[in-house]
């Protein structure tokens, strides 16, 4: 089958990469000359939306939100009874039915890890027939991992798997950080704390336990762990956390909530 890539940004070109064994890929950018350059002739590309939406039985939307109106009226005529996913952080499958009323329509959100095919992508979708669900979860495992969830979820689902990877980003290079400021060399600082996050999941996958059982298995009482974790206590980490996930997920409904009013 042929995948049409509408939006050829970092996501645009993570999902082409990622699905390429399985799909002819093609794709189209308003900066035709950069993904010109990029492509290296791997894929079909063209220098218009309408030609590479005419292309593709299915259709991958990655634009920004701010450009979506205009994107959609241009492809609309060439969509119908065709799979559309949207990629598009806060639009809704209702607001893509407006200009889209006989696609098959579904919603993701995927995160960063996708640059080595281990994205985590959260999906939903309205009246979808199982060959049309089949195709749309090859191309989601193509990418990494799925997981179906209700439209409602999918902003707190922006906050929390994809925006996370940023926040998770920025844990480790604190602790890189306080490993160089303890005196430890900035490489084998970076090697522990890496392997230290990477085993740590590993562990709560493997063994299926909570955090919280991992955190007690290591704390011990008047120890190092525990006086660890009094100054991240103290610090209110919990909090900053679940402020930074809430400030996220609140800014993918502020985008939701302005398209669903928004007249066409």
């Amino acid at each position: 089958m042929k995948v049409s890539i509408i939006g050829a940004g970092t996501v645009g070109k993570s999902i082409a990469d990622a699905i390429k064994d399985d799909f002819e890929i093609s794709l189209s950018s308003s900066s035709f000359e950069k993904l010109k350059a990029w492509n290296n002739n791997r894929f079909k590309i063209f220098n218009n939306n309408v030609d590479n939406s005419n292309y593709g039985d299915i259709i991958i939307l990655t634009v920004k939100p701010d450009i979506i109106d205009k994107v959609l009226d241009e492809i609309k005529s060439n969509l119908k009874n065709k799979i559309v996913i949207s990629f598009i952080a806060g639009i809704k499958i209702d607001y893509i039915k407006k200009y889209l009323d006989s696609s098959i329509i579904v919603r993701a959100m995927p995160n960063i890890p996708m640059l080595i095919k281990k994205s985590v992508t959260a999906y939903c979708y309205e009246n979808i027939d199982n060959d049309s669900i089949i195709t749309v979860k090859k191309i989601l495992s193509d990418m990494g991992t799925h997981v179906e969830i209700n439209e409602s979820y999918m902003d707190a689902v922006t906050g929390l798997s994809g925006s996370g990877p940023a926040f998770i980003a920025i844990m480790i290079d604190s602790m890189i950080n306080a490993g160089i400021y303890a005196g430890i060399h900035r490489d084998k600082a970076r090697k522990l704390v890496m392997d230290t996050f990477y085993s740590t999941l590993q562990l709560l996958n493997e063994k299926n336990i909570s955090p919280s059982d991992l955190r007690d298995e290591v704390m011990t009482p008047g120890g190092t762990t525990v006086s660890g974790i009094y100054e991240l206590e103290k610090g209110n980490i919990r909090t900053a956390i679940t402020n930074a996930v809430m400030a996220s997920y609140k800014k993918a409904k502020e985008i939701s909530e302005y398209y669903t009013d928004k007249k066409l």
